[in-house]
């Protein structure tokens, strides 16, 4: 398999500048456990070929962008378009930044302009956290993208609310789209209620699919960045 099955059609382009297991080993991680290609060699488009379409350069989507930093701003530099990944807070790439908050770490940071968004890893009965990091990030004025887990070690919480299937490639413990529906709506209902601007926190993927095709939310939150950098901040992705 020589494409993320989950990028197929859209305009974003995988990039993994190391090779190997990823030393973090957040819980639960998709990465280490078997991901769709090989870690055994690192994996770099063509800059030529990812230049001229105009694609975007998903940099860490496994792994981190924060390790063995020094290789990865050297292999990603050709790119011309390009957004880092990583669950440490150190931002200063020279691009934008996705910023994975509750994988390993500090939770509650701040963030300059070029961290287009922070993605809260979620389930379906941790709300109160969930509410409280998308509260922190929101006041910031930083887009917030809330990503459902999958879960393979152990079985959910609200067992009644998962099943069993694969994903993609691989099985999990995944949420019903009912529950995503459900806990996407009252996380919204306490946005409202505490006065934040809604809009600003949206899922990854939709309840019924993951696929990037039907989301687009990296390539929007992307150029949004891009502009909100050039203004110094102002723009929340809306």
């Amino acid at each position: 398999m020589t494409e993320n099955p989950k990028l197929a059609g859209s305009n974003v382009e995988d990039c993994i500048p190391q090779t190997g297991p990823c030393p973090n080993n957040c819980p639960e991680c998709f990465y280490n456990r078997a991901f769709y290609r090989t870690l055994d060699e690192p994996l770099l488009p063509d800059p030529d070929e990812v230049n001229a379409a105009g694609r975007i350069v998903r940099v860490n989507s496994g792994n981190d962008s924060n390790l063995e930093r020094d290789t990865v701003l050297a292999a990603t530099e050709p790119y011309r378009h390009k957004f880092y990944n990583t669950s440490i807070p150190r931002f200063d790439f020279p691009a934008p930044v996705v910023f994975t908050c509750n994988g390993r770490g500090p939770l509650y940071v701040a963030c300059p302009p070029n961290v287009m968004a922070v993605r809260i890893r979620c389930n379906t009965w941790d709300l109160d956290e969930q509410f409280g990091l998308a509260e922190h990030y929101i006041e910031q004025g930083v887009p917030v993208v809330m990503t459902f887990m999958r879960y393979y070690t152990r079985e959910p919480e609200e067992a009644q609310r998962y099943f069993w299937r694969k994903h993609l490639v691989n099985d999990y413990w995944c949420p019903k789209p009912d529950a995503v529906v459900e806990t996407m709506g009252d996380l919204i209902v306490r946005l409202g209620q505490a006065g934040l601007d809604r809009r600003t926190v949206r899922m990854c993927g939709k309840p019924w699919s993951s696929l990037c095709v039907e989301c687009d939310n990296c390539e929007t939150l992307y150029w949004a960045c891009l502009r909100r950098m050039e203004k110094g901040g102002d723009d929340a992705g809306r």
